[in-house]
């Protein structure tokens, strides 16, 4: 591959992966994209393991309506492995009606692994 396949490659995992999470797709349908029970997410004050992450999931999508915009997108390989960093707005209304807006920064750490599936998911807040 080189770097314009790599960077195609990455900017459709993650519109596909933020595209299930906006449209609350069952978690099954995230899963393989996930490297599984082995996945660490890294989110500010809250790092989780994949039954964390499912827990947050499944709240995320009974509490809020929400819609991830990316901005930027970066694709590095290293090796067998790619590490996507994005820009994000998060816009979203909550189950009482609160509009909230989060701007964090996002990286996905790929494994090569029948396609790519995600080992490492985290962020941190822009502003």
């Amino acid at each position: 591959m080189n770097k314009l396949d790599d960077q195609s490659i990455g900017e459709t995992f993650i519109k596909r992966w933020y595209g299930l999470i906006d449209r609350k797709a069952p978690i099954s349908e995230i899963l393989p994209l996930t490297v599984g029970d082995r996945i660490q997410v890294d989110f500010p004050n809250n790092p989780l393991d994949w039954k964390g992450f499912q827990t947050w999931y499944e709240g995320q999508c009974r509490d809020f309506t929400g819609q991830h915009i990316l901005h930027t997108v970066k694709v590095e390989m290293k090796n067998e492995e790619m590490e996507i960093f994005s820009e994000i707005t998060w816009k979203a209304v909550d189950k009482d009606g609160r509009d909230i807006q989060l701007f964090p920064n996002v990286i996905l750490r790929l494994k090569k692994e029948d396609g790519f599936k995600v080992y490492y998911y985290g962020c941190t807040d822009r502003k």
